[in-house]
């Protein structure tokens, strides 16, 4: 387990460093979609203002669920990018290397891809978190309930990537599907939570763990809700045992397609 666990941060500093030598490219893909996401959430913000709250739901609280949805996706994005690769790698046969290491499949394929854009929604997400913690005056509890949520929210917007790309080895179109899942699950997370009631908020809960992501912990938040935090954390643990079996059957579906050809 350990020797695993320093395989992986191994593998994420190699990435990490190989993609800061080019220094002004790491540093503009920071910063451009640092301020990317900025033009987003002004959107949002803007909308607030014309229509007013819904269901409770505040410009403080839109600040907190960009906050939330950005980091999740930041730090799953730029650790484990490899993930969103899995259909190129399936396609091209280059899946094989993972197959052939004596390393867990799913750390391996992980860890080795970065994203530097990602890094960029990282420090987004925590400047939109600390702007949303004073807007809030948040206590120590609610502080320390926004500390756990990110590391909840994380996981399971990673079991979600890992469900979603998973379908990389039971399609031809993989690439296709798989991106078109991907918005099915993520695109929820980034719109206004007041708007999912009743039967659209079952749905994007239990059935896709859409709001698990931004909605719900920006709520618990806010309300101080031990229930909340009883809940999304046994979610937690479902969504990505889920996960992990989904993986570990899907890749017994992979047969080599290896191109390899010969020169004249």
């Amino acid at each position: 387990m350990f020797k695993e666990l320093y395989f992986a941060l191994y593998a994420i500093k190699k990435n990490v460093v190989s993609s800061a030598e080019l220094r002004t490219s790491f540093l503009m893909n920071v910063i451009g979609m640092t301020i990317n996401n900025t033009a987003f959430i002004f959107l949002w913000l803007f909308f607030v203002e014309s229509v007013g709250e819904i269901n409770g739901w505040s410009g403080a609280d839109i600040v907190g669920l960009q906050g939330f949805s950005a980091l999740s996706y930041g730090i799953v994005f730029s650790v484990a990018m490899g993930i969103r690769k899995l259909p190129d790698y399936v396609a091209s046969g280059s899946f094989d290397r993972f197959m052939l290491s004596p390393k867990n499949i799913l750390l391996r394929v992980a860890t080795s891809a970065f994203s530097p854009s990602a890094v960029g929604d990282v420090v987004f997400g925590f400047i939109c978190l600390t702007i949303y913690a004073v807007l809030l005056h948040a206590g120590f509890l609610q502080v320390l309930l926004g500390i756990l949520l990110i590391l909840l929210s994380t996981i399971i917007f990673l079991a979600g990537v890992i469900i979603v790309y998973s379908t990389s080895f039971y399609f031809v179109d993989a690439q296709s599907v798989s991106t078109g899942l991907f918005e099915v699950f993520f695109t929820p997370a980034l719109f206004h939570g007041g708007a999912f009631q009743g039967v659209t908020r079952f749905v994007y809960t239990f059935l896709i763990p859409s709001l698990l992501i931004g909605a719900i912990p920006v709520e618990i938040v806010r309300d101080t809700s031990l229930t909340g935090i009883s809940l999304i954390l046994l979610l937690t643990i479902v969504w990505f045992s889920i996960a992990i079996f989904v993986f570990n059957k899907a890749v017994r579906r992979y047969e080599s397609s290896n191109f390899m050809t010969f020169g004249n």
